[in-house]
């Protein structure tokens, strides 16, 4: 009886055990599959997940792609890249573009005006 509960409690755990040994290679599969529905490339998936085996990522992007072509799935877009640190693209063309269009507001409002006649106090 003492021979058998060690042996039962290793046995329960062996699911467990194995989900953690193959957790890593599951990740790059899920990377892969992503980097396919994104539709980005697999060279650029490579690069962006340089820990990651090649293999796996590979193995993942195939899967999808079979998938994708199967069930007629059109690719997903990712959103752009925003690095840290730095303002992002749209920030900083939002502020340019508001301040162009208080600009063009500026400027066309003297033209409106002008086809008007302006009366001065002082005559």
């Amino acid at each position: 009886m003492l021979v058998l509960l060690p042996l039962t409690l290793s046995l329960t755990a062996c699911d467990q055990v194995m989900e953690l040994i193959n957790k890593p290679k599951a990740n790059g599969k899920a990377i892969g599959a992503a980097c396919r529905h994104s539709g980005r490339a697999l060279e650029d998936c490579y690069r962006r997940n340089a820990k990651i085996p090649k293999a796996d990522i590979f193995a993942g992007w195939k899967e999808m792609n079979e998938y994708m072509q199967a069930k007629k799935i059109d690719i997903v877009p990712p959103p752009p890249d925003v690095t840290t640190g730095q303002l992002a693209p749209e920030e900083g063309h939002g502020a340019e573009a508001d301040n162009a269009s208080e600009a063009g507001e500026a400027a066309s409002a003297p033209s409106e005006k002008g086809s008007k006649p302006e009366k001065k106090a002082g005559h």
